[in-house]
């Protein structure tokens, strides 16, 4: 039978057990179609279960991180990056259906980064369409990414990325100071109420960790994207890290989004890209047809093992940290410890594991300034200088930081 009509409840229980498979009309018999782990299932005709599957299916799995990571909450304000491809225009349409339940206010922020002229503009003007349509403004930056990569001496595609993020800032910070006015309050009190939402997915997250461990990596990079951060007083969130590129483009299909495609993305130009287009399909058809699930899986375990490792860092740097300052502040840069510096115990630091010693002098230079670019060549030179207690020993750290050893202290700061 090409068409078979069952009743509702009995079709949803069958789809549990049929999950993300693609239609293919005009089956025999059902039998048939579950050895082709293909089918479709209509109800009168009309409704197919398929469509049911993307729509539903792919909610209830948003929901579920949504809730799981504690990502979102009600009354919320949500500043969404909304590029115009199919991962960011199937985040917008699930935060619109969400807007009643969580009772949440979408501010779409679009960044036209002038890579592809011609095409940029037609991305830019859907968005704003897309967003007027749905009663939404729609905040655009246009920023020359190709001229700011070389200004900043940084490649294209960094470049990029600094300009979007720096766009949803700008824009969090306005919804912020807005907020603040409306209700009396300091703007550091409204900033837990305005998440800014990215739309990263689950073939991200693989693409992601095996880039990382091509490149050489630890178990912080192993453990790939988070579902959320903190960064510049905002908490940055990822709904969709747990959802695939396939059901993503399925959804926007079963709902008639038509996101705009980037053909850029199909080139295998960047190292993402040929790793995508390129190692990923090598992998899976000689190696692990699975990778990308495996790949995701070990991302999870990675993750569990780096938060009991900061967890433990946590606690022996507020032992060791000598000033008071520093050790309240644990977390998060604060007057008193950025642009300043840490002391530490330098014996105490000595008896540490060497995962947690270097976890706790990566903490130390976050809290003076230095979050990113301290390579394990320089922390096991920190290792050699803390061992040996040389007194006067300066080991220098990118961007004019510092690490000096004497009098039983390390002392952690950036040279004026």
């Amino acid at each position: 039978m090409s068409s078979l009509c069952f009743e509702a409840f009995s079709c949803r229980r069958l789809l549990l057990r049929i999950t993300a498979i693609p239609f293919c009309p005009g089956f025999v018999d059902i039998a048939a179609c579950v050895a082709k782990k293909s089918i479709s299932l209509t109800f009168t005709g009309v409704f197919s279960l398929k469509s049911w599957y993307n729509r539903d299916m792919l909610m209830k799995k948003i929901r579920k991180t949504i809730k799981e990571h504690e990502l979102i909450e009600k009354n919320m304000h949500i500043v969404l990056g909304l590029s115009g491809g199919p991962d960011s225009v199937c985040l917008f349409h699930v935060l619109l259906r969400l807007r009643r339940e969580l009772g949440i206010t979408v501010h779409p922020v679009h960044l036209n980064h002038r890579f592809r002229p011609g095409a940029a503009e037609e991305d830019q003007a859907y968005v704003e369409s897309l967003c007027r349509e749905n009663g939404l403004e729609c905040r655009t930056f246009v920023v020359d990414c190709n001229r700011l990569a070389e200004e900043q001496g940084m490649t294209s595609e960094e470049a990029g990325r600094m300009a979007r993020y720096d766009a949803f800032y700008s824009v969090a910070e306005e919804v912020a100071e807005r907020l603040a006015d409306q209700e009396q309050q300091a703007k550091a009190d409204v900033r837990s109420r305005i998440r800014i939402a990215v739309a990263q997915n689950a073939d991200d997250q693989a693409e992601t960790i095996l880039f990382r461990l091509l490149r050489g990596t630890g178990v912080d990079g192993l453990a790939g994207i988070a579902y959320k951060r903190q960064e510049r007083g905002f908490q940055v969130i990822r709904p969709l890290l747990d959802i695939t590129r396939e059901e993503i483009e399925a959804y926007c299909d079963e709902q008639k989004l038509h996101p705009v495609t980037d053909h850029t993305n199909e080139l295998p130009v960047y190292a993402r890209n040929k790793i995508r287009l390129e190692l990923l399909p090598y992998l899976e058809e000689n190696y692990n047809p699975n990778i990308k699930e495996s790949l995701t899986r070990l991302g999870r375990i990675a993750a569990d093992d780096k938060d009991y490792l900061w967890q433990t860092a946590e606690s022996a740097y507020r032992e060791l940290a000598i000033n008071t300052a520093a050790a309240a502040s644990f977390g998060k840069s604060t007057p008193e410890t950025a642009g300043g510096e840490v002391l530490l115990d330098r014996r105490g630091l000595r008896q540490l594991h060497r995962a947690i010693r270097h976890r706790v002098l990566l903490k130390a230079f976050d809290q003076v300034g230095l979050g990113s670019d301290i390579s394990e060549e320089r922390l096991t030179s920190a290792d050699d200088l803390i061992e040996a207690g040389q007194g006067g020993k300066v080991l220098e750290f990118p961007h004019g930081y510092r690490l000096t050893v004497g009098s039983g202290r390390v002392r952690i700061y950036r040279e004026r």
